[in-house]
């Protein structure tokens, strides 16, 4: 009889433990209350800027938040259909309105967020859309863009239109017409960036602006038909240091410091009947240049966007070094290093004209003037248009 009644206090206690479990589980868990605070904010697949977005937010619009992984809370947003989208959202673009029960947060090193895991598409449990919980992918972005731009080396310019009209003064016929010079340029680019945060970016990148105009002038009279080619060139590679910075969604502004590898060059060829005779010239040289730029993009696919962007730079070089060459028909051939000058010189018609040349030396011959080491300005405005991928 004492076993009986020793038992029976116990399952009593037992079956009262068991109810009050149950209970607890049914009851419902107030969830925490926030409010979009930007003018537009998304709701992304995994908590990462990179995820792919699943719903944008207005401003205003109130979620559920049941949990927080590091600066992202997990909400869930109800459709105008009746269905429920869940998705990641930054705590920056979000203010909490009410606070329910304790908001889960969730740290790389839990077994439920293995570091750098990946997931093409998000579990989906009727209309709720629950993406697989990740601690987010590695913040890196790609991007290749390819553009043109426009420039303006004016000694380039002057000189290559001097040279023609100075060789119209020495043969006694008057230019045809004004030479051909370098107003456009194509580029292309890459760039590896470091996304600090939904809103700002760092990157790393180099750019190719390449540009060159090959023109022909014939000066003729009754006894002379003579043809001068010309062909101004210049090249430029920028490796740049840029900050991104998006204030709302699809928009940025650029801008970046970059040390130049400069290149500049010219050509004038003569030909007369069987011969010719030519100069040419390269130089070579680097400095410091300025970017800034703003543009939009557009996501195409998951992790991957499509940009495009308008923009100015800020380059100017003096005191290119490179060499001379002279060569003719006969097989004659001088080479003369030196420095990227621009000059006047006084021609037969006794009107003076700019020249550009390198030479060894300051030109300072008879009938010579304001000389100077040439300033090759690759300042000017550019398009690109590109692919961004996140990973």
């Amino acid at each position: 009889m004492r076993t009986k009644r020793t038992i029976l206090p116990i399952v009593v206690i037992l079956i009262l433990g068991a109810a009050l479990c149950a209970a607890a589980q049914d009851a419902p868990v107030r969830l925490t209350k926030i409010k979009v605070t930007a003018e537009q904010a998304n709701i992304r697949e995994k908590p990462d800027i990179g995820s792919a977005i699943v719903q944008q937010i207005p401003e205003g619009a109130i979620l559920d938040a049941d949990k927080k992984e590091g600066e992202w809370f997990f909400v869930r947003y109800t459709l105008e259909d009746g269905g429920v989208i869940g998705g990641y959202i930054h705590e920056s673009l979000v203010e909490v309105v009410e606070e329910g029960g304790p908001v889960r947060e969730t740290k790389a090193t839990e077994k439920e967020a293995p570091p750098r895991e990946r997931v093409s598409r998000p579990i989906r449990i009727g209309k709720i859309k629950l993406p697989e919980l990740s601690t987010g992918s590695f913040p890196l972005e790609f991007s290749f863009s390819a553009g043109v731009g426009s420039v303006a080396p004016r000694d380039l310019n002057d000189g290559t239109r001097g040279y023609a009209d100075w060789n119209g003064a020495a043969l006694g016929i008057p230019a045809p017409g004004s030479a051909d010079v370098l107003h456009l340029a194509f580029l292309v680019g890459f760039e590896l960036s470091y996304r600090a945060s939904p809103r700002l970016v760092f990157g790393l990148g180099a750019d190719l602006l390449r540009g060159a105009n090959r023109g022909e002038l014939e000066y003729t009279d009754p006894l002379i038909t003579e043809t001068l080619v010309t062909k101004p060139s210049a090249r430029a590679v920028p490796f740049k240091l840029t900050v991104r910075y998006h204030p709302g969604a699809g928009f940025y502004v650029r801008g970046g410091l970059g040390i130049y590898a400069v290149k500049a060059g010219y050509l004038y060829r003569l030909e007369r009947n069987d011969t010719w005779q030519q100069w040419k010239g390269t130089a070579t040289g680097s400095g410091l240049g300025a970017e800034a730029a703003f543009g939009g993009d557009w996501e195409i696919a998951p992790k991957t966007s499509f940009f495009v962007e308008a923009g100015f730079r800020i380059a100017r070089f003096r005191g290119l070094t490179g060499k001379n060459v002279y060569t003719n028909s006969s097989g004659e051939v001088q080479t003369e290093p030196g420095t990227l000058y621009f000059f006047h010189k006084v021609a037969a018609d006794a009107n003076t004209y700019p020249l550009l040349f390198v030479r060894g030396s300051v030109p300072a011959e008879e009938g010579v003037s304001n000389a100077r080491r040439a300033d090759v300005n690759l300042s000017g405005t550019a398009v690109r248009a590109g692919i961004r991928y996140r990973f």
